[in-house]
């Protein structure tokens, strides 16, 4: 790929993890950003550089992968720290069945029945977001989690608080087309374990 191309690519994709405005599959990875400009920026090298070293999927995968750590990332900071950032994530989603599986076997654990893990009390948290939020549940299930049972709109008539869910609803909202999944698997194994819960 061009610099300009991964330049494009980088702007669209940050666009994205930022804005509510703006979708990266809408705009099909396009900005207003021309090429003249690109080529005035003292941080181009970052860009040829990437674009020497991945095909445009793999590049998408490596930026979303520094947004969700970071939704301001500098392109200096992404190259310098790509190998455990993007590394870590692909390790994750290579894994993310059995990662799932886990976390929601000790999600499950925390209520008295499913619905009671995303009950929410005079506007507080709910048990599943709290997870989420101290790391037992991680963004990718948390985004697996909503795909099958829908809780955002929920969340967002119930919970009070005006900051932390909203980053978080965001998050999910715009990391989620970029994670695929057989959603008939996921659903298939969360029913197995609220099944094994009932049967306790």
């Amino acid at each position: 790929m061009e610099g300009y191309e991964v330049y494009q690519t980088y702007l669209a994709l940050k666009l994205h993890f930022t804005k509510e405005n703006y979708n990266f599959f809408i705009f099909s990875g396009k900005t207003r950003a021309s090429k003249q400009s690109f080529e005035k920026r003292k941080d181009k090298y970052f860009f040829k550089k990437l674009g020497r070293k991945f095909e445009r999927e793999e590049l998408i995968n490596f930026f979303v992968s520094h947004f969700i750590h970071d939704d301001g990332a500098w392109i200096g900071n992404i190259s310098v720290y790509k190998s455990k950032v993007y590394s870590d994530w692909k390790s994750k989603i290579e894994s993310l069945s059995f990662i799932f599986k886990n976390e929601m076997e000790n999600l499950l654990e925390l209520g008295s029945d499913f619905d009671s893990l995303f009950k929410i009390k005079n506007g507080s948290h709910p048990i599943v977001l709290k997870q989420h939020l101290s790391g037992s549940i991680s963004l990718e299930s948390f985004v697996i989690l909503n795909k099958l049972v829908n809780f955002i709109p929920y969340f967002n008539k119930n919970i009070a608080e005006p900051v932390v869910w909203p980053e978080i609803r965001k998050k999910v909202v715009k990391y989620e087309p970029f994670l695929a999944i057989d959603k008939d698997k996921y659903k298939c194994t969360l029913l197995s374990l609220c099944d094994s819960l009932t049967t306790m």
